[in-house]
């Protein structure tokens, strides 16, 4: 290899090896993560072409109100012989053909009609059930997202935690070596860094498994994703009425939607039910064509070739089927019954999660001003251990336990955040208000990832 060659080669090694860098290094934020999903995410895919298979049946329904044409056509060949008086045959071969057309269109026909309602109403609530699917996707989304966060909180939480114990464990053996402390403390310090060793492993895990989670989302290998901001507001739903929020979610909640939508299916499939006793009438025109060529035929007055236009109108009522209409119609009023206290039910449902959810938004906004005083507090009591532990009032114990109520102050903190915004757009689902935009604003907040855990601005004493 040339001198010239070598040094192209290794200038696309090199390059090839930054774009590696650059791709293992992209970070991804909420609305990057909500795109991708849209492309890739199986079970919105399963509900779009769902719900396109079920729009179906309207066109099918509708089609028994329209005309229907046929056409058709046939061709023979016939060989035959008779036998003569005084001996001999008679041959008759001939080719015949034909063909013919058939138009009918329905006069009156409420069995079809009510059929068509019916499945205009199925189609509807399918459209609100893939709609519903759409809101699931966002919520799924956000959820997968922030137990990511969730995850690397905990795991920069243990790094941190493991680090102070370290540090801890290293103090506690100088004190031991030069007689100020117990064995005792060192072997405490000791179990306690352990611990913290343990809780790091296990939290470096779920990061790959809260991951994974958001990869079966998208379909794609997602390995940085932007932190939320923690200087985002974290405020009460507005309007803060309950009886508000119920309205909405009555008005706009796309189960309960769907819901309504399959109540007005049973409604018109009873309907079409009964009218299996209805008569039918039917409007019908055709045309026949046909022509023989047969010798015995063509030796008569005519030619062998026909043409028939028939016009009419067909009446049908029917009289008794065996006692199969009616048990349809038995069948169809359980239903209607069966529909409507799922109905009843779901509106049950959306009042009495609208409420909770609500409820548990605005507590998530007071469970984040207690955390952030915890913190506050914890932080407090660590340095007064702390100081107490260098003067000989407090032991080792102390200290330790000071630092994980620390910890465990941040970490709850960051969680309550999550679950107040997972909270606020499970809301709005209920409302049947969630929507992209909803993402689009939380995005906002996104920022670059930290490696580093600290007490927020905010919860600083």
């Amino acid at each position: 290899m040339s001198r010239n060659s070598r040094r192209g080669f290794l200038l696309a090694a090199l390059a090839g090896a930054v774009l590696n860098v650059q791709a293992a290094s992209t970070q991804y934020n909420l609305l990057d993560v909500y795109n991708m999903a849209l492309e890739n995410d199986a079970q919105l895919a399963a509900a779009q072409a769902s719900m396109k298979a079920t729009q179906e049946t309207v066109n099918q329904s509708r089609a028994t109100l329209l005309p229907t044409l046929g056409l058709s056509a046939n061709t023979q060949y016939s060989r035959t012989s008779r036998d003569q008086v005084g001996g001999g045959e008679d041959p008759d071969n001939y080719n015949s053909h034909g063909w013919g057309a058939t138009l009918s269109q329905p006069l009156f026909n409420m069995n079809s009609w009510f059929n068509y309602e019916q499945a205009k109403s199925v189609g509807d609530q399918a459209s609100a059930v893939f709609a519903n699917a759409q809101q699931q996707l966002i919520l799924r989304v956000a959820e997968s997202y922030f137990n990511v966060l969730r995850s690397e909180d905990s795991l920069m939480t243990a790094k941190a935690q493991e680090r102070a114990l370290k540090q801890q464990l290293d103090q506690a053996r100088e004190r031991y070596n030069v007689g100020l402390i117990a064995e005792t403390d060192v072997l405490d310090a000791r179990a306690a860094y352990d611990n913290a060793r343990v809780a790091r492993i296990q939290a470096e895990n779920q990061v790959s498994v809260s991951y994974e989670g958001l990869r079966t989302i998208v379909n794609q290998d997602v390995t940085d994703i932007a932190q939320l901001e923690k200087a985002m507001p974290v405020v009460a739903p507005t309007p803060n009425n309950p009886q508000e929020w119920v309205s909405t979610a009555v008005a706009n909640n796309l189960g309960l939607k769907a819901a309504r939508e399959g109540l007005t299916a049973s409604e018109s499939k009873v309907k079409a039910s009964k009218s299996g006793h209805a008569p039918t009438v039917n409007a019908f025109a055709s045309y026949n064509y046909s022509s023989s060529n047969s010798i015995q035929a063509q030796n008569q007055a005519y030619t062998g070739d026909g043409k028939q236009t028939v016009v009419g109108v067909q009446f049908d009522l029917p009289i008794f089927s065996g006692g199969a209409t009616t048990s349809v119609t038995r069948q169809a009023g359980y239903q209607l019954e069966e529909a409507q206290k799922n109905f009843d039910q779901q509106l049950r449902d959306t009042n009495a999660n609208t409420r909770n959810l609500l409820r548990t938004a605005t507590s998530d906004v007071d469970r984040v001003q207690a955390s952030c005083q915890v913190i506050i507090s914890s932080e407090s009591a660590l340095k007064a251990t702390q100081s107490g532990y260098e003067v000989g009032t407090r032991n080792i114990t102390d200290v330790l336990d000071s630092q994980q109520q620390l910890y465990s102050s941040i970490s709850n903190y960051l969680n309550t955040r999550y679950d107040f915004i997972v909270n606020t757009l499970k809301l709005k689902q209920a409302a049947g208000t969630l929507s992209p935009a909803d993402l689009e604003e939380l995005n906002q907040w996104m920022t670059d990832a930290s490696d580093e855990l600290s007490v927020p601005t905010e919860c600083r004493g």
